[in-house]
């Protein structure tokens, strides 16, 4: 018993260490690579600084109609810079608020729109009245609705990878979850309990995208990591007999979820098909969906020394899966409960997509070989390396 309390503990550490680096804007942003440019390398500081200039430029900037279109923004997304780079200050008050025991924060989940026409300035859906559904929501284009993990939260890297991945992709109407009131409890196992309301309010959500606006249920994919990947699973349960087209779930957690049965957690009936990618220890481990991917067998990757690196490195893959012209490709492989793998040595090319966007159904246990850093992907050419 006393073992199993430590081991528990242990794993809570190591949970908190990965998702809470997962919370932090990332230093890089490798689909805006222009931000990271000096705009000062060729300033000349013998020129005079015209103050009437800057005056007129600034003036111009507020009667211009882009302007009012940053007044709209409610949820920012773009690079952080400066000290905002490593210390999040907001995301800290409320994990601050969550260890006050006099504090109890309202359950509620907001949901942020990002589009091509304000690919870092969120707007949020539903926060004044319900004519925000038909103003910027497009019927037209796919939906993806991307749902962070337990200590992240909206303007983690999560959202800021797949949602630029998904707008450099094409025209997407691409739907931030934003749970973190909750998701910044440190008690991982308190916020497991409450998995199954937030899938209810992601499920609600989706039923209005498509009663007023007329989003049809098989143009929305779910893309959960972690514990939002559990999330995304109980969404699906809650949907049916609707069923969402693809649910995404990128190292879905496995700690409280393991020995649960396939009603609470994520399952393959949650969607016309599930595909999981399992990158660490602190993911699910065994199947979870019609296709499940194993990256380097899926315990830990290349270049990582902690769990907290592989735990991302699902949300990386997918991302750059989505934009990368080479590809993830795996082949089908048997796995044993011991974690023996068993593969057709004599096929020497991946056969199977990993990722991407449109969803391509398969089924079975896949391997893929990646890269040890970006770019990950090596293609159809990459072998099975390693046994």
């Amino acid at each position: 018993m006393r073992f199993s309390s430590c081991l528990q503990v242990a794993l809570l550490l190591l949970f908190l260490s990965t998702c809470y680096l997962n919370a932090l804007p990332s230093q890089s942003d490798e689909y805006n690579l222009s931000e990271l440019v000096d705009r000062d390398s060729d300033y000349d500081q013998d020129d005079e600084v015209d103050i009437d200039a800057i005056n007129n430029f600034l003036k111009d900037e507020e009667d211009d109609d882009e302007w009012c279109e940053w007044l709209k923004c409610d949820n920012d997304l773009r690079q952080p810079k400066g000290f905002r780079r490593y210390v999040d200050v907001p995301f800290i008050k409320k994990i601050l608020k969550n260890l006050n025991p006099f504090s109890k924060p309202e359950l509620t989940m907001k949901f942020y729109l990002f589009k091509q026409d304000f690919r870092d300035c969120g707007r949020e859906i539903g926060h004044t009245d319900d004519s925000f559904y038909t103003r910027d929501l497009d019927n037209s284009i796919p939906t993806r609705i991307l749902i962070h993990g337990w200590m992240s939260q909206s303007r983690g890297s999560f959202n800021r990878d797949v949602k630029n991945a998904y707008l450099s992709h094409g025209d997407y109407n691409v739907i931030i979850c934003d749970w973190s009131n909750h998701a910044a409890n440190i008690n991982y196992f308190h916020v497991v309990h409450l998995i199954e309301t937030f899938g209810t309010k992601v499920a609600e959500f989706t039923h209005k995208l498509h009663e007023k606006v007329g989003i049809d249920y098989d143009d929305i994919y779910l893309i959960g990591h972690s514990l939002g990947a559990q999330i995304a699973g109980a969404a699906g349960k809650r949907l049916q007999p609707h069923r969402y087209n693809t649910i995404f779930a990128l190292d879905p957690a496995g700690p409280k979820f393991r020995r649960r049965t396939i009603n609470f957690r994520i399952d393959p009936t949650d969607a016309n098909y599930v595909e999981t990618i399992q990158t660490s220890r602190l993911g699910f481990v065994d199947p979870t969906g019609n296709a499940t991917f194993y990256p380097n067998f899926g315990l830990s990757q290349k270049n990582c020394l902690q769990p907290a690196c592989s735990h991302t490195r699902s949300y990386k893959f997918f991302a750059e899966s989505i934009i990368s012209t080479a590809g993830f490709w795996g082949i089908r492989c048997n796995r044993s409960m011991h974690y023996n793998w068993e593969c057709d040595k004599s096929i020497r090319y991946g056969e199977y997509p990993m990722g991407g966007d449109p969803s391509i159904q398969k089924s079975g246990i896949f391997y893929v070989e990646t890269n040890d850093k970006q770019p990950f992907a090596l293609g159809r050419l990459a072998r099975f390396l390693r046994h």
